[in-house]
This record gives C-alpha cells, sequence and structure tokens, in this order.
C-alpha cells in the first residue's frame, strides 16, 4: 500500500508528462521569476495570528485570533513534506469564540479559554497522501511545483489583468494560481472537503514579495478558510534549500490503514442518562418512556450513525425524537447532517437556524458525498429562544439559554430535574492535576451566573466533553 500511494502520487503531481506549449511556457516563466526551478527546499520563519477554525463567537462569523509569536515553516518538495511550528497566545480580551483545544494535563493548557502561557502548536503535512499534497499546493513554490507536473491538463487564462493557471489532480481538485505582471503567485485557491461545510474554499495570498538568494518569496503571506483567515505570517527570514527542511518528511511513507469502525459505548451517568463515549465531544442519551432525546451530534456521518445504532440497540422499541445541539461549533454540530439525513428533528438556538438551513444543510458535498448529499431530504428544525421543556410526565428536560455567553451565541444548556443535573458544553473544563488558572475564566463566571439568574437546583454537571463533576467544582471554578 505504502508503494501505492507513492506512485499514485508522483504521476499525477510531480511525474513530468508532455504539455501543453501555453500551460508550459506560463509555469516555466513564472518558475524562473520566482527561482524555483532550483529549488528543493526552503524554511522561513516569521510572526503573526491564528485563527481556529469552526470556533467562531456567532454562526457565520470569522474564526477566533491567537497571536503568534513564533512562526517556522519548513518545506521539503523532494519528498513531499511539510513541518510547521508555532508558539501562540491567547490575548483576545475579553476571549470570544472557541479554540481552547482539548486540556492537555502534562501542560495545564487547553479545555477552556483563556488559555496561560505559550501554546506549543505542530503540525506535519505529509504530501504523498491527497490532502497533504493539497496543503503543498497552496503555498507559492508547491503550487508552481504541481501546476509543471499537472501541465497536460492545465488551462491558462487572463482576469483582470492577471494570468490564471488551474489544474484538476486526482479527478476532483481543481487548483487555480493567479501570477501577477512580474509572474509572482499571488495567489491559489481550491476546495477541500470539511464534513461540516462541505466543498469549502481553501486559499493562500501572497503579496510583498522579497529576494532570498535569487528566490522570490512573500514576505506576507495569508491563509483562508470559507472566507475568513486562518493563519496570517509577516515574514522575517527566508532560507531557500535549507538542510533542516530537507530533513523534513524522509523516511517511509506512513502506512495506509482504514479507519476502524466508529464503536460507542454507553456509560450511564444518572438515572434515564448515559454518555455515549466516542472521544470528545460527546453525546448523551437522556430516556424517556416511549422515545430517546441525544443531546450534542458532534463528529461525522460515522459518529451520528454509530450514536443511533447504540441508541437503537439499548432501546428498540424507543426511537429517537430529538436531536438536541448546544450550539454551532464544527466539533459540537459536525455530525448533525446525518441526523437531518435519518429524519431526526435538530432543537437548537433561534439564532442557529437561518445558517443551519441556508449554509449546513445546503452546502454542496461533491468531493466527499455523506449521507444526506447522497440522499437528500428536508431538515426539520426546532428552535428555543430562551428555554423550552420536553417532558412525558416521568422524565423532564429543559433546554435553557446561557444568556451573554462569550464562548458562542446561542449557547444552550440541558437541566435535568430529577437528577438535578446540568449538561453543558465549553462553559467549563475539569483540569485534574493543574494549578488553578490564574484567574477564573469569564465563561465558567457566566455559567454560574446563568444558573444563579435561573434558580436551578443543580447538584451535579456532565460535561459534553467528558466528565462529571460536582457543581460545586464548577462554583470555585468560579471564584464564587
Amino acid at each position: 500500500m505504502r508503494r501505492i500511494l507513492f506512485v499514485v502520487f508522483a504521476a499525477a503531481v510531480f511525474s513530468a508528462p508532455i504539455v501543453g506549449q501555453d500551460a508550459a511556457g506560463v509555469i516555466d516563466a513564472a518558475a524562473k521569476a520566482m527561482g524555483t526551478s532550483t529549488l528543493q527546499s526552503i524554511q522561513y520563519t516569521g510572526t503573526g495570528s491564528v485563527n481556529p477554525t469552526g470556533q467562531a463567537e456567532i454562526t457565520g462569523g470569522a474564526w477566533p485570533r491567537f497571536t503568534v509569536t513564533k512562526y517556522t515553516a519548513m518545506l521539503n518538495y523532494t519528498v513531499p513534506a511539510m513541518r510547521q511550528e508555532l508558539v501562540r497566545i491567547d490575548d483576545m480580551s475579553p476571549p470570544r469564540g472557541g479554540g481552547a483545544g482539548g486540556y492537555n494535563p502534562a501542560t495545564g493548557q487547553g479545555g477552556i479559554r483563556p488559555i496561560p502561557g505559550d501554546i506549543i502548536q505542530n503540525t506535519n503535512v505529509d504530501g504523498r497522501t491527497e490532502v497533504g499534497a493539497v496543503n503543498l499546493w497552496l503555498t507559492p513554490h508547491g503550487f508552481l511545483k504541481g501546476a509543471a507536473a499537472n501541465a497536460a491538463t492545465a488551462k491558462v487564462s487572463k482576469a483582470g489583468g492577471k494570468t490564471l493557471v488551474s489544474f484538476t489532480a486526482f479527478s476532483k481538485y481543481a487548483v487555480t494560481g493567479t501570477l501577477n505582471a512580474q509572474n509572482l503567485v499571488e495567489r491559489v485557491e481550491t476546495k477541500i472537503d470539511v464534513s461540516f461545510t462541505g466543498d469549502t474554499l481553501f486559499e493562500g495570498i501572497y503579496s510583498d514579495y522579497k529576494d532570498f538568494g535569487g528566490v522570490k518569496f512573500p514576505s506576507r503571506l495569508v491563509m483562508r478558510q470559507g472566507g475568513f483567515p486562518i493563519l496570517e505570517v509577516n515574514v522575517a527570514s527566508v532560507t531557500p534549500n535549507s538542510a533542516a527542511a530537507m530533513e523534513i518528511g524522509k523516511g517511509a511513507p506512513p502506512a495506509v490503514t482504514p479507519p476502524a469502525p466508529v464503536s460507542i459505548k454507553a456509560e450511564k451517568i444518572g438515572e434515564g442518562v448515559w454518555f455515549l463515549n466516542f472521544g470528545a465531544p460527546q453525546s448523551i442519551l437522556v430516556e424517556f418512556k416511549d422515545y430517546a432525546v441525544i443531546v450534542e451530534g458532534p463528529a461525522s456521518d460515522e459518529r451520528t450513525l454509530a450514536t443511533l445504532a447504540e441508541a437503537k440497540r439499548m432501546f428498540p422499541n424507543k426511537p429517537v425524537k430529538y436531536l438536541v445541539n448546544t450550539h454551532h461549533h464544527a466539533d459540537h454540530s459536525g455530525g448533525i447532517r446525518g441526523y437531518v439525513a435519518e429524519g431526526v428533528p435538530i432543537v437548537t438556538h433561534e439564532t442557529h437556524k437561518r445558517y443551519y438551513e441556508q449554509v449546513i444543510f445546503k452546502a454542496p458535498h461533491t468531493l466527499n458525498p455523506d449521507r444526506l448529499a447522497r440522499n437528500p431530504r428536508a431538515p426539520v428544525i426546532e428552535t428555543v429562544k430562551d428555554k423550552r421543556v420536553i417532558t412525558d410526565g416521568t422524565m423532564t428536560l429543559e433546554i435553557h439559554l446561557v444568556k451573554d455567553h462569550p464562548h458562542a451565541q446561542g449557547l444552550l444548556m440541558v437541566y435535568i430535574p430529577s437528577e438535578k443535573m446540568l449538561i453543558q458544553a465549553d462553559a467549563f473544563a475539569p483540569r485534574p492535576g493543574a494549578a488553578p488558572l490564574p484567574a477564573p475564566s469569564p465563561y465558567t463566571i457566566n455559567l454560574v451566573d446563568n444558573v444563579t439568574r435561573l434558580k436551578l437546583d443543580v447538584q451535579k454537571v456532565a460535561h459534553v466533553h467528558g466528565g462529571v463533576d460536582p457543581y460545586t467544582t464548577v462554583v470555585r471554578a468560579a471564584g464564587r
């Protein structure tokens, strides 16, 4: 399998087929202008900002911003592979939106904002995979190398005084680069598959080129996804044919194995209440007399189908009547298309309805068709303004708006009176073994304020990201 994957990538991206004269000439001229032909690797550093995707405070809004105090990228075009190393700090005051990531007990970071200290974030990209290749093509010189290898299918056009070079690889990724009058790459764009938003625009924007030992490289780069920045770098140094970069990705490509089937494990956390465990966030099942309600539909189609299958195994005669969606962040809503495909109504805050109807449930999914794309079905969305009660006279589930919460507009929490249990998402995160935060998180303070405002008798709190704590633990974390 390793050998096959490498051969496919080499043939699609870095082989040298007979090319059309027009496309080949344009690509060759740009490669000469930028010094791409002699470039085997490159390393560049800088500072700027990074924006975690799918974590906007408001539906359809920009991703939250973190300052990047140190950024290093190393690209080895001969493998091909790429490594990014960055240090980010959570300096938005007050913090708004998500992006904390999972809690790391080794560093005491993550789980909830604001995140203390330097956050180290390193990523590796293997260009021998389809997704890795797309990431490399989005870089200025990576695009020209990919275009040269795919020149047989490349097309050249003009728009607004610019030259556009487009090629298709792996029979589905259409990649377009824009060249200016100096034959420098100003923009590269394509579409990638995102489970939540479908075929999503991914673009790199490059400006303020400078010469570094005969290689032209932008001193300003901006990466965008879905129309919003995800990375902005002011480049401080560039090292063409870097020895350190040449070491990136060496060795055999990683083994390609099919993903293991999703396996859901039920864990009882109250009378009629179960965690449906598989990673985080988790779903929570609430049993009623004749039906079940699931709180949270994260991840993907596979997770949704496995969750519904487990609910059916547990209660074969109790269909899932509703999926309660706490908020619009991708990690909490990535599976809701799957629930729609299965005919399960979505209960969410009223501020999310239009976004879900116009964007999430209408977005094309042609690159990787999901269940809803293959079998279209009209969504049923039932909204909550401030409060909604679901009850059958035996079990009662209250859905409340967490007012003015900085993590997400329209954030919902669920209260089960019989268990005196609150189910919350992203307003508090357990920090076992870690020192207290320098100051109580405004996210947790707001949660406690809302519980007090609503006069809820809470004794324990179940966290969608995992675990159950006494409510006193949450109150202490809020500094009360």
